[in-house]
This record gives C-alpha cells, structure tokens and sequence, in this order.
C-alpha cells in the first residue's frame, strides 16, 4: 500500500509539472497578441501578430497611444522556449521588446532609444486572441473625430490610371499621421479618388519618384512635443534639398506647420522656399470665433477680404466657393513676393509665446494659408493644422476641424487638392 501510494504521488508530481511546463507558454503562439500598454506618455495599447515564415518568425506591431493608432516595422525577432524579443522601428525612435509567455498571456517592457540615448520605457500585458484598448485621448488630448463623414458624392478622379498618388509623410515624428489625427482629412482625398500612401522613408528622389502630391503635418524633431528635441530640424538638408528639387521638376507639396514648437522643426524646410515661420503663436483678439473663448480660433471670411480670392477659395464653381474658414491656434508665415496669401491676417494678429513675460509681436502683413508656383511644381503652406483635420477634444468631444458647423474648412481640404493636383489652374 506505502509502496503504491508513493507510486501515485511521484506520478502527481511529474503530472502537476508537466501541466505547470505547458502552462508556460502556448503550444503555437501563432496568432495575435493584444491589450494594455503604460507608457511615459500614458496609457496606450499593443498588439503583436505572429506568424511563421518558413523556419522563421514574422510579427506586425500596432501601438495605440495619444489618441492615434502607430503601426511599426518590426525586425530581429526571437522566439525561444517562453521568451520573445524583437526591435522596431517607430520613427527616428528604436522600440526594444522583450516578453515572457505564460498560457494565454504575454507580459513585458519596451525601452525606447534614439540612437544610443534610451528616452522611455512601457510595460504591456496581452492575451492571446485579444484586443487594444479602444483610441481615446490622453490628458484630454486630441483624437480624430470617429463620426466625420467623409463621403465625396462627385469624386474629381473616377478613373484609377489617372488618379493622383499622394505621398503622405509619417517618417518624421509627425503628430498628424493618416492613420490618426489626420484620418478624416485621408479618408476625403481618398474618397475624392486619390492614392494615398504612407511613408515612414526619409525624402530623397527615389521616394518622391512617381508621386504627384506630398503631404507633411506637424513633422517634429523629436516624437514628444514636449521634449527639448522637438524644435530641432525635422528634416535633414539633403531631404529639403530633394523636396525643393521634386517640386521644381513639377511635384507639388502641401506643407502643413502648426504652433510652437512646430515652426522651428519645419523652417528648414520652408526656407527652402523663401518662407518665413513665426515658430511662435498666433492670436487675434479682434478676429476670432465667438463663443470660442480662444483668440487663436482666427475667422477669415470672404466678406472681410481676408480669405483672399484664389482657385482654392474659388473653386470649380459656384457650389465650390470657399466664403469662411476658421484655423484653430497655429503660427503666421511670410510667403515670398510670387506667393498668394489666400488666409490674411489682420493687422491686430499678433505672435506670442506661452508665460507672462513671453514676447508679442505684430503678425500684421503675415499670413495663415500661402500658395504659390515654384518651377514646374506647386506649392502650398499652412501655419495651422487643425483647419484641415477633423477632431474632437476634452470630455465636452469639442469638434473642431472640418467637423465644425458653419465653416467651409472641408471644401477647402478638397480644393487645395485640386489646386496641388492641377484639376484648379
């Protein structure tokens, strides 16, 4: 009896380890992997996809975090026994992974490096089989507006062979990607009959070969606004040397940059062009939306005459007529003597600097909006961002964008379009 019950018990044991073995890891972790990430920048969402290639691994990656949703390219990944690691790349940034299975579940870190710099660090907690937690804003941050309606009844290209490839910019810690802030503003122009296709590839004349239209948004020098770095030069002089060349053999560019610090990051660029960035911010007391409370919500109308008459506030004809557009706090440019400023400032526009001691100085004679020719090419730069995306802020989901009642920011979205893509002479 002793020697069968010992017999039973060792045989508990080795069954209870193996059991414990198997619970480690799935027998084939094949699949996707989802849930909760906390991050420096708060809490966000991951989701890891595994497949085999042959003897080897390939995952894709999602990252949900800010209100927008970030696929990364992801290489050097490992699976041995329980543990998973990988590297990707998010932007100039370096993601480094490194996971443990157990059953179900996939629980690690990531540390996050610029060059050699290690400049964050998350932790996630997945299971297999499930889901990120929903977009949503971070710190009442911004989103993009999921109920923006972005159906174009007459599309301007019908005909695939003859729509226009429009190259949209991800490569340079843009804060307005197409797969984020920026969705309603991609979904229109797709809908319109442009291809849109995202880049995360530094400019040079083998990427811009074959597009018609660039699209920029709030590049910044480092992924984090509020970082030291972000005022740093987005783009490199061999990038703005080939855009400014790209433009000039007859591409066209729609170069959007906000408020500080997104002047600074982009005036490499604009310079390329002969224009000149505030890199500050820009308010107008007497010229606002009311009901707003913000005096950089700036009003240009038809009716004042600082929505200056031009194809893009023209348009194709009567019904496309740009007459009142609203920017939601941006920066002023100044344009070179060919330029149009198609979004005057008044003479009280005024740029300021957050703090009470911050310079003001008169934004009189500047502009928000300025389009002009270059060469062959085409050129339109905005000092505000959110006129052309659609988005919803705070509890209160405060629309602003092409969402807004009453405005014409969504023809003019599909007019500047027009213009860059050469359907408006």
């Amino acid at each position: 009896m002793i020697k069968s019950l010992t017999y039973f018990v060792s045989l508990l044991v080795i069954v209870c380890t193996v059991q414990s073995a198997l619970a480690q890891m799935r027998s084939d972790p094949t699949g996707t992997w989802a849930g909760p990430m906390t991050t420096d920048e708060g809490p966000g969402g991951l989701e890891i996809t595994l497949a085999h290639d042959g003897p080897q691994w390939k995952a894709n990656m999602k990252i949900r975090l800010g209100g927008e949703e970030i696929p990364t390219a992801v290489h050097d990944l490992k699976i041995a026994r329980d543990e998973l690691v990988l590297t990707a790349d998010l932007g100039r940034n370096l993601l480094k992974l490194a996971g443990k299975f157990s059953g179900d579940t996939l629980n690690g870190t990531i540390d996050v490096f610029r060059g050699e710099r290690k400049v964050g660090n998350a932790t996630f907690a997945l299971r297999f089989g499930g889901e990120m937690p929903p977009l949503r804003q971070q710190g009442g941050g911004q989103m993009a507006d999921p109920n923006f309606n972005a159906k174009v009844d007459k599309p301007a290209y019908k005909n695939s062979k003859k729509s226009p490839k429009v190259l949209f910019d991800e490569a340079h810690n843009n804060f307005h990607t197409a797969s984020g802030r920026y969705k309603p503003f991609a979904d229109l122009i797709t809908n319109d009959g442009y291809q849109v296709i995202r880049s995360k590839q530094l400019f040079s004349p083998d990427v811009l070969k074959g597009y018609r239209i660039l699209v920029i948004s709030n590049a910044l020098g480092a992924r984090l606004m509020s970082d030291a770095n972000a005022t740093a030069p987005a783009f490199t002089d061999a990038e703005s040397d080939a855009v400014r060349d790209w433009v000039r053999s007859g591409g066209s560019l729609l170069l959007i940059a906000d408020h500080a610090p997104m002047g600074s990051a982009n005036q490499i660029l604009a310079k390329r062009f002969d224009v000149d960035m505030s890199k500050m911010f820009t308010v107008d007391e007497k010229n606002y939306e009311p009901g707003s409370n913000n005096p950089g919500f700036i009003v240009y109308t038809r009716e004042s005459g600082r929505l200056a008459d031009h194809p893009v506030t023209r348009g194709r004809n009567d019904s496309e007529r740009v007459n009142k557009v609203v920017a939601f706090t941006g920066q002023s440019l100044k344009g070179p003597a060919n330029s149009v400023a198609f979004m005057k400032l008044a003479d009280t526009a005024v740029d300021t600097l957050p703090g009470d001691n911050a310079p003001t100085v008169s934004a009189a004679g500047r502009a928000q909006g300025i389009a002009m020719k270059f060469g062959k090419g085409r050129v339109i730069i905005l000092g505000e961002a959110g006129m052309l995306s659609a988005q919803v802020v705070g509890a209160q989901q405060l629309k602003f964008g092409m969402n807004r009642p009453g405005i014409d920011n969504r023809q003019l979205a599909l007019n500047i379009m027009h213009w860059l893509s050469g359907l408006l002479k």
